[in-house]
């Protein structure tokens, strides 16, 4: 089969196409022919930095490794005692060892979730790594209910445009900043109030929102602090927030990392299923090394809007 790894750090050149043996899946594992994955921020981070600072241990790869988290595909083969899988299943997933490859093997107790045939594989590639950060944010860790106000950093990419769905699924009202060209496919996607980040300053138009979800950076983080109201909540799922500062302004501040807890995946899977979260792909990329490159560029480009997909096999996707 065919992957793309790293053997180091740094440009999109360092990315690798290689030939490899196809995997065999152990007794409890699940081979899984890839059908898309998305492009996710933690890819560029990766393939530029190595692993961050926050990566918990049992997620840091070594060298050389593949990228990419979460996919979408089709069950190949089960091994003799796999009980929750069976050949033919179509499946979407996370994958800790990176999902740069033509085959995937999980046990069949990682993260891995069946869906229903009639799903759009193609889409479903590119859901759960930012839907399932999206929930960390706004549900494990945002504690947000109905009726809240929860102001919303980057809400036009990946992660935030998840977060805005989940929000509204929750009856919260959402105000989100983003650049101004984003506008329409935000109010499609439910926000309340919109902010250009790049014309205005949120903290004079927002005050005393019940939750902040940060999704850019630093410098967006620490103007945060002051439009949360105390008793109020601040997570931040780019750059680690300054726990003292907030609990001097009576607010509570979190690091979020994305909830793959089996609740959380059926969660994410059922508001799918309800057409209260969707995925819009921006644009879709061949599995070929210079098409990923391309991605990686197109996406380090900013302005990205919905999500970034590479497809593995048209005929695949399309079943």
């Amino acid at each position: 089969m065919k992957k793309i790894i790293v053997n180091e750090y740094g440009s999109v050149d360092v990315l690798q196409e290689v030939v490899a043996p196809k995997p065999v899946p152990g007794e409890k594992d699940v081979l899984i022919k890839v059908a898309a994955i998305g492009v996710n921020d933690p890819d560029i981070v990766m393939r530029k930095y190595g692993p961050f600072p926050t990566m918990p241990a049992e997620f840091r790869p070594t060298l050389p490794h593949m990228l990419g988290g979460d996919f979408s595909g089709i069950v190949e083969q089960v091994g003799a005692e796999v009980t929750k899988f069976q050949v033919g299943d179509h499946v979407m997933g996370y994958a800790k060892q990176g999902t740069y490859a033509q085959y995937l093997v999980l046990d069949q107790d990682d993260s891995l979730s069946k869906v229903p045939d009639q799903l759009d594989l193609m889409s479903l590639g590119g859901l759960y790594l930012t839907a399932l950060t999206a929930w960390s944010a706004m549900i494990k860790n945002g504690h947000l209910q109905a009726g809240q106000k929860v102001l919303i950093h980057g809400g036009a990419g990946g992660v935030g445009s998840m977060a805005i769905q989940i929000a509204k699924a929750m009856g919260a009202t959402v105000i989100t900043t983003a650049r101004s060209q984003h506008n329409a496919y935000l109010k499609d996607l439910g926000a309340d109030q919109i902010i250009d980040y790049q014309t205005e300053d949120f903290t004079e138009l927002v005050h005393d929102v019940d939750l902040v979800v940060n999704l850019t950076g630093a410098q967006t983080l620490a103007a945060s602090y002051q439009v949360v109201k105390r008793g109020g909540r601040l997570v931040s799922v780019n750059g680690v927030p300054d726990k003292k500062q907030a609990a001097a302004l009576g607010i509570t501040a979190v690091y979020a990392l994305g909830d793959i807890s089996e609740e959380a995946r059926k969660a994410i899977l059922d508001l799918y299923q309800q057409g209260q979260l969707r995925v819009t792909v921006s644009q879709t990329y061949p599995f070929t090394l210079a098409a990923v490159k391309q991605a990686h560029l197109d996406f380090e480009q900013g302005g990205n809007q919905g999500k970034r997909v590479i497809v593995f096999d048209q005929e695949t996707t399309n079943v």
